[in-house]
């Protein structure tokens, strides 16, 4: 499913509006640079790109938003190692897991259809209902070797 930040928006609206919040033009311009860059990104790397655009914007303003678009399931937080938790879209993108370089920090995204297949076979095995998963598995990149 290809990404429309639209729909990303009327969702997080509704969302707000549900939990009775409000609906501010800071969380919408953090949602939306949020979206504007793929990869991952901490909450430093997000206030920077969001306070280029608003000057004004809180550095908690951002870390609160981050965590109410996790808490709706728009984008998932993710602690790797030692470092800070780092924030990918989880809105339109489809599950995998990490290969994360202990030496440069690299982070490679990887699916594998086989491994979820045996995932939900031991699962199944053990009578047991898999809620949500992360795999991070640790290493050196090709780069790093």
């Amino acid at each position: 499913m290809k990404l429309n930040i639209e729909d990303v928006k009327k969702e997080f609206l509704a969302a707000v509006k549900d939990l009775k919040l409000k609906n501010t033009k800071q969380r919408v311009q953090i949602l939306e640079t949020f979206f504007e860059n793929e990869g991952h990104s901490n909450v430093d790397e997000i206030y920077h790109l969001v306070k280029k655009k608003n000057p004004k914007i809180g550095y908690a303003t951002v870390h609160r938003t981050l965590s109410l678009l996790n808490k709706l399931g728009i984008i998932e937080a993710t602690k790797i190692g030692n470092q800070k938790i780092i924030y990918e879209h989880k809105y339109a993108h489809n599950h995998h897991d990490h290969l994360v370089c202990t030496k440069c920090g690299k982070i490679i995204e990887v699916e594998c259809k086989e491994l979820e297949a045996l995932q939900n076979q031991l699962a199944k095995k053990n009578n047991f209902k898999i809620l949500d998963h992360k795999l991070i598995i640790y290493g050196l990149c090709k780069k790093c070797r």
